[in-house]
């Protein structure tokens, strides 16, 4: 019997008298205990359908490429050092130079002119210098020469008499004053030969003032005559090393004043390869076993793999608006066809990382929390953050920062933009395999790694 309504129920009430009201509610109570007997339908849970893979481990060659160009080791300016009307321009732009060719030549005769007036003062006075040292004139040593001689002469005389007077005094034939006035002759002539010398050695040497004064002058001059040859030297301006030219500052006929721009030119003996890349292979170039250039161009590929520490240089800021790092790398030896400003195609290589995570680029998730992937426990879907890199073969190398993942976990791979934390999956492929792309470390393409257990 169908359960009455409320509706119905109080119509019942205000129609019929009160047995049959005992007879309804007995029924309506029998209606009641019926429909608890019957058995409550089960409510289905919500599940979606995925497939399943796993995670591979491959040897990755660690290497970064950039595009860059090539760059001369030197660069240089070259200026006049002296001031001076430009009378010769030997070089045109493009012109290949060695060290030590003619570049332009300043106007030389005014430092000539000034060089020459020196060298002949520098001659006069050390002309003067020579007289002093020498003392008087010839004919004025003649003369003191004669009268030291003379002085000698009646210092003899003089010893003579005396030696004579000592004996006639003795023989009493002569009284002694005779002997006191000989005596006294021969002290004058010691006195006066004694003048006579230092007359003449003053007359044989200049006074030490007087050389002192010239020595003076004479350094001076040197000096004046050393800074005019090397200013001469300057009117030829010469290339400061090998290199080509690239700009011609001034012109024939114009005139320079000392540091005036005369030639731009570049070195070419050495060359170097600048590039650019991320920041994070800053600490790592320390680990760099080789890199290769590609100057397509010209169809030149350059190698090197010896002594690259040797070759590097990291310039300290990086760039403000990439972010990146620029890298400057020696060419020693350079291909003569090589210049500066050609475009190379670099690869840098820092060798073999052993299994590395990889995972198929499918399974990968980027939403607002950031890059993910999902496995299966427990028959529902987890999440698992993770930081991807690069993509090779269609599997993307990722760092498992909180280590969930590994060779027995089911990655969900085809549904992965569906599921959600917590729900409830179910698997399209049961018995998944771990199918290990080509290594980019392996010579054979097709020779798999071992996976990482």
């Amino acid at each position: 019997m169908p359960c009455l309504e409320g509706d119905y129920i109080r119509i019942l009430f205000r129609k019929f008298n009160q047995p049959f009201i005992s007879l309804f509610l007995l029924l309506l109570v029998s209606c009641s205990s019926s429909e608890e007997n019957l058995p409550q339908a089960k409510k289905k849970e919500f599940s979606l359908p995925v497939q399943v893979g796993k995670v591979v481990y491959m040897d990755v060659v660690d290497e970064v490429r950039a595009v860059g160009n090539i760059q001369a080791e030197k660069r240089v300016v070259v200026n006049a050092e002296v001031r001076g009307k430009i009378t010769r321009i030997a070089v045109e732009e493009g012109m290949k130079v060695k060290a030590g060719d003619l570049l332009a030549q300043v106007d030389p005769r005014e430092y000539e002119l000034v060089l020459e007036r020196l060298q002949a003062d520098l001659s006069s006075v050390q002309q003067e210098y020579q007289k002093v040292q020498g003392g008087l004139r010839p004919e004025d040593k003649e003369r003191l020469e004669a009268k030291m001689h003379a002085a000698e002469s009646a210092l003899n005389l003089a010893s003579i008499e005396l030696e004579r007077a000592q004996k006639l005094v003795a023989e009493k034939v002569l009284p002694q004053s005779s002997l006191d006035t000989a005596t006294d002759k021969v002290r004058q002539a010691e006195e006066f030969l004694r003048a006579s010398k230092a007359e003449l050695a003053a007359g044989m040497k200049g006074r030490s003032e007087d050389i002192e004064k010239l020595e003076s002058e004479m350094q001076a001059i040197r000096k004046q005559v050393a800074v005019a040859q090397l200013n001469l030297s300057k009117v030829n301006i010469m290339a400061p090393f090998e290199g080509v030219i690239i700009t011609k500052e001034i012109e024939q006929g114009a005139f320079a004043e000392t540091g005036t721009p005369i030639v731009g030119m570049i070195g070419s003996s050495r060359l170097k390869a600048v590039l650019e890349m991320p920041q994070g292979y800053r600490n790592k170039l320390k680990q760099l076993e080789g890199a290769s250039f590609l100057a397509r161009e010209l169809g030149l590929k350059i190698e090197h793999h010896r002594n690259l520490m040797r070759l590097i240089r990291v310039i300290p800021d990086a760039n403000i608006y990439s972010g990146n790092i620029t890298v400057q790398i020696d060419l020693p030896d350079p291909n003569p066809s090589l210049f500066p400003g050609l475009t190379l195609e670099s690869t840098l290589n820092f060798g073999v990382r052993k299994n590395v995570l990889h995972v198929p680029a499918v399974s990968l998730v980027i939403g607002e929390k950031g890059t993910l992937v999902y496995i299966v426990k427990d028959g529902h879907a987890h999440r698992v953050p993770v930081r991807a890199f690069k993509e090779r073969n269609d599997f993307v190398e990722v760092e498992d920062f909180t280590h969930q993942l590994g060779p027995k976990v089911d990655l969900v791979m085809r549904g992965s933009g569906a599921v959600f934390p917590g729900v409830k999956v179910f698997l399209t492929n049961p018995e998944p395999k771990a199918e290990t792309p080509f290594n980019s470390a392996d010579k054979d393409p097709g020779k798999p790694s071992t996976p990482e257990t």
